[in-house]
């Protein structure tokens, strides 16, 4: 009887453990010892930085270290001269990457592809924590924040047409049942006039490394991302259930 009870006990742990991915190889590279904190809502509004740190196929070891944008700015006007600061450079060339070189503009407008579970696959690691890195120009003020990392794979085989993007945003499952996206502020975003001549190109078998801030609050839900039309499977994190309320619009994802 003995036997039979360990038996059990032993498929139940097997059918338990979950199916390794593409991502459970990949290693961070960052300063352990950095005291992290939550961002609270609307501090990041004014901060500069993607929640990006690597797109491309050899993920077995990844800086964490993010691009400060998609698109390279444009070129100062004739004559114009740069401010220089030694501290500020220091900062910039520590923590963050310019931009990855990818994002190209087209005077024609672009049709990007359809993302969904067919193409693209999303691997959250809620368990780990890493720095997600954010600065102030106007302050001066580099943050540190708690952030879990997120992994997005091609795996349609062949090349995605996408638009630019700098971060994912976590979508609850609210009391209604619909999955709601949450944003950390209620700050407007204004119409981008590039939308639809900007693209870049997604490789097949390329890894896009991001993070996402976990947020503040003692209250526990259930989550998922997002990237075009496929998510990631449900997780469970805490939050501040006042931050529903404090949103600048309603929301949805399927």
């Amino acid at each position: 009887m003995k036997k039979l009870f360990y038996l059990i006990l032993i498929l139940g742990l097997i059918s338990c453990k979950k199916e390794p991915t593409f991502a459970d190889l990949i290693v961070f590279h960052y300063e352990k010892k950095e005291k992290l904190s939550f961002q609270h809502f609307n501090e990041g509004l004014g901060e500069t930085g993607t929640g990006i740190m690597y797109i491309g196929k050899d993920t077995s070891q990844v800086n964490v270290k993010y691009f400060q944008t998609m698109l390279a700015p444009p070129p100062p006007p004739p004559f114009f001269k740069i401010q220089q600061d030694s501290v500020r450079d220091h900062i910039l060339s520590k923590y963050f990457y310019p931009f990855p070189g990818r994002v190209i503009f087209s005077y024609k407008n672009i049709i990007y592809d359809s993302l969904g579970s067919d193409n693209v696959k999303i691997v959250v690691k809620i368990q780990d924590t890493i720095p997600k890195y954010a600065y102030n120009f106007e302050t001066g003020i580099l943050k540190k924040y708690k952030s879990f990392p997120v992994f997005i794979k091609n795996i349609s085989g062949r090349k995605l047409i996408l638009p630019q993007f700098k971060n994912l945003f976590p979508a609850l499952l609210n009391d209604k049942k619909k999955w709601q996206l949450i944003k950390n502020d209620n700050g407007l975003v204004c119409a981008d006039p590039s939308w639809n001549h900007v693209y870049w190109e997604f490789g097949p078998d390329e890894i896009i490394v991001t993070s996402v801030n976990f947020l503040p609050g003692k209250d526990r839900g259930k989550f998922k991302l997002s990237f075009g039309s496929a998510t990631s499977e449900p997780f469970m994190m805490n939050y501040d259930k006042k931050i529903i309320q404090d949103q600048d619009r309603y929301l949805e994802i399927q």
